[in-house]
């Protein structure tokens, strides 16, 4: 099996632009999530969220025209590209400068773009239905009808990041748009991690990208999974006592991973090593995880298996660490039946309470927080951690960073529909 490292990252989060503003950021426990007015109709919808930022893509052009050109005049894509652009640039692998792009390939876990589709139809219909006072329920549901609204809307080019990577890029390698909910970007990641490791490619671009919109504010909303708790500012609590469900976040992660060997030969800078990865089902149900851990348990064992490390190698969690009460509570189940009695001594941390939840980026995004924890020796905290619940027990790092040094960490995402995958992220020794 070869090795496999990373060597490049990039970053839009709700924080801004770069991997540098993610960190330095999440490290100083600040808050990305905010008040949405775009949002703010009467009724069962949440009001907050962590959105993409506002980005002057002109500035980024002018960079580099012919690049950049290639993209369409499409907010989401052009946020996400941004991504990409700057793990190549770290990277220093640029495939337009290749003979042979076959060997590379773009894996990153895309958004839903029917939400976004179908938002072209529902925010005009939504906006009939107001008086800026009240929303009428039954004249927006019957217009909906009326436009026949809901039904499949056919796939066009602008629906998928990795088209445009690779066609921006010149990459002739395969392209694989995960979608397995909130363990995209993490599913995204050891996929890329396995078929290099296997020999089949030389590097990967992996991550994932989401934004969010009405449409699955709506459906989290129904299904109890959102916060009832309107406060930006204490709304997401992982593994507190008064956590009361998510808040949905933006953005996009990507990592540039390549082949040791392949790295080495072009004299690259090396940021870390990965080394396990695992994915298993729950089976359980569509929305709920499974409250015996089973399916985590099972993945997490496997990725400390394929990297064929003891619990006790394990010195940091970045935890799914949602904030609702199931999924903490399970994967805290989870983290023990791994690692037993040393589960106690683990530090672990929730990146989300912080940036919220990135649904399809969200375990992109972590991945980068974890690689700069081991370049830096640092873990940061759980934002509104601070009142425990009698059934969450382990150590959860509160509102400040802690100096830690490590040399492997677990990073967890399981999403709805019981999947789970988790990857583990290691100092790079040569």
């Amino acid at each position: 099996m070869k090795r496999v490292v990373v060597t490049g990252m990039g970053a839009v989060s709700p924080f801004g632009i770069g991997k540098e503003t993610l960190w330095h950021k999440v490290l100083k426990q600040e808050n990305a999530i905010r008040s949405i007015p775009e949002y703010q109709l009467k009724g069962d919808l949440v009001k907050i969220g962590a959105p993409l930022p506002k980005v002057d893509f002109n500035q980024y052009a002018e960079l580099d025209n012919e690049l950049f050109s290639r993209l369409p005049e499409d907010d989401d894509i052009q946020s996400f590209f941004l991504a990409a652009y700057e793990a190549v640039q770290q990277s220093g692998l640029d495939p337009r400068k290749l003979s042979n792009t076959s060997r590379i390939g773009s894996y990153i876990a895309d958004r839903d773009i029917s939400t976004d589709v179908y938002m072209s139809q529902i925010a005009p219909i939504m906006a009939k239905c107001t008086d800026g006072k009240s929303f009428n329920r039954k004249k927006f549901y019957d217009l909906l009808a009326q436009n026949n609204v809901g039904k499949k809307m056919p796939y066009h080019d602008s629906d998928s990041i990795n088209h445009f990577v690779s066609r921006a890029y010149k990459i002739r390698g395969p392209q694989l748009a995960i979608g397995t909910a909130c363990a995209s970007g993490n599913n995204a990641i050891g996929e890329a991690f396995v078929h290099i490791r296997q020999g089949r490619l030389d590097a990967i671009l992996a991550g994932g990208a989401y934004n969010f919109s009405i449409t699955g504010m709506i459906g989290f909303t129904r299904i109890g999974a959102l916060t009832t708790n309107p406060d930006p500012e204490t709304a997401c609590s992982p593994f507190d006592n008064r956590r009361s469900g998510f808040v949905m976040g933006s953005g996009c992660g990507v990592l540039m991973l390549e082949e040791l060997e392949h790295a080495k030969a072009r004299g690259a800078n090396i940021l870390c090593e990965i080394k396990g990865y695992g994915a298993y089902s729950d089976a359980y149900r569509a929305t709920d995880p499974d409250p015996e851990a089973s399916g985590a348990t099972r993945t997490i064992q496997a990725a400390l298996d394929t990297a064929e490390l003891n619990p006790e190698d394990i010195g940091y969690v970045n935890a799914h660490g949602t904030s609702t009460k199931m999924n903490d509570l399970s994967e805290t189940r989870a983290l023990k039946n791994v690692f037993g009695e040393h589960a106690l001594k683990i530090p672990v941390s929730s990146t989300k309470s912080m940036i919220g939840h990135g649904i399809m980026a969200a375990g992109a995004l972590e991945a980068i927080v974890c690689i700069e924890s081991l370049r830096n020796n640092v873990v940061h905290g759980t934002r509104n951690w601070g009142e425990r619940d009698p059934d969450l027990d382990l150590d959860y790092v509160p509102e400040v960073a802690r100096d830690h040094r490590v040399d492997h960490i677990l990073s967890n995402n399981f999403g709805f529909g019981g999947q789970n995958a988790s990857v583990i992220f290691s100092r790079f020794n040569r």
